[in-house]
């Protein structure tokens, strides 16, 4: 677990400086049964969002939370900017969980409000019951 522990320090240090916004206030690592490699983004609150990356069977939710509202349109800067800084730092963290063999829904860093704490706790049980993290809400 050391390996993760460093990997996991070493993602939230890059967002956890004065001139770092948002600030990065949790980690929860994840398993699929499929192979992807995309990004989801889940807004909370007006100033709390959570990041989901897919890359190849790891699940990985970065939640953010910004001293100021987020206003939609910056959103798409806003990704951007997250994305360049953190995939390096996740790809790493990637490596050290299939190096300790790690496959349970684990929560690796938590410094959540109760908003996103709320939601992540429920991301941990629908991914512990093999249950999807998206809401269906109409038959697709």
């Amino acid at each position: 677990m050391e390996r993760v522990q460093k990997a996991t320090v070493d993602l939230v240090s890059l967002f956890s400086g004065e001139n770092s916004e948002p600030h990065l206030v949790g980690i929860l690592v994840a398993r699929s049964n499929r192979r992807s490699y995309n990004f989801s983004l889940f807004d909370i609150t007006e100033n709390e969002l959570v990041l989901q990356l897919h890359i190849g069977n790891a699940l990985v939710y970065l939640a953010f939370e910004s001293p100021e509202e987020i206003d939609e349109d910056e959103y798409p800067e806003l990704v951007e900017e997250l994305l360049r800084r953190a995939v390096p730092a996740v790809k790493e963290l990637i490596k050290a969980l299939d190096a300790e063999n790690l496959e349970e829904p684990v929560i690796l860093y938590d410094e959540m409000s109760p908003d996103v704490k709320e939601f992540v706790y429920d991301l941990l049980m629908r991914h512990r019951r093999g249950a999807s993290p998206y809401d269906q809400t109409e038959p697709a």
